[in-house]
């Protein structure tokens, strides 16, 4: 079964703890926590506000020592964080913007994100990437597969093409973020169901 894994926004959001505690009870197996320009305190301000039985379900995307601490998922590598902590052999992911990049990590991580997929929600101008041809042909290749995971402009219209890709699940920001209220919670339902039909 595909992956399903929520990003959080890159800015702290009201209520942020909340909305996280809500997503895991509605069923979220992972949840990214990236905010790149956060401190260690605010992040572990938001963490003690997560109920402990969710926290193994989040990886983090900056302020890896934190991980032991809280003892979350783990790690995810991409451009600012591009190493992990010396001696650390927990559950790590990493952010891949080409297919070159996917075949050089990929062995040495639980699973990669592959973006922009489509045109991203959450950031303006940032295109899609990829040609449907070069995904199928990458899937043919072997290159995607259950390990890669589809980032950008990811809703529930284009997930069944995403599963026809051959990827292994999708990651969702803007998607989810933009939600409100009475919605947020139908909505994350929704992809859920979309992601597990066949």
């Amino acid at each position: 079964m595909m992956k399903l894994i929520v990003i959080t926004s890159p800015a702290f959001l009201a209520d942020e703890a909340a909305s996280v505690n809500a997503l895991f009870e509605a069923g979220l197996e992972i949840l990214h926590l990236r905010k790149p320009h956060s401190s260690s305190d605010e992040m572990e301000h938001l963490l003690q506000s997560v109920s402990e039985p969710f926290r193994n379900r989040i990886v983090l995307h900056e302020h890896f020592e934190l991980v032991e601490k809280y003892r979350l998922k783990g790690i995810h590598l991409n451009a600012r964080n591009p190493v992990a902590p010396e001696g650390y052999h927990g559950h790590i992911s990493r952010s891949c913007h080409s297919l070159q990049e996917v075949e050089e990590w990929k062995p040495s991580c639980d699973y990669v994100f592959l973006s922009p997929i489509y045109d991203s929600i959450s950031k303006e101008g940032y295109g899609a990437h990829f040609t449907a041809e070069q995904l199928q042909d990458a899937r043919s290749r072997g290159l995607i597969d259950e390990k890669v995971v589809a980032l950008g402009g990811i809703c529930a219209d284009n997930i069944p093409e995403v599963k026809s890709f051959g990827f292994g699940g999708v990651a969702l920001l803007g998607d989810v973020w933009n939600r409100k209220g009475a919605e947020f919670i139908p909505h994350f339902h929704q992809l859920l169901q979309t992601i597990q039909s066949k």
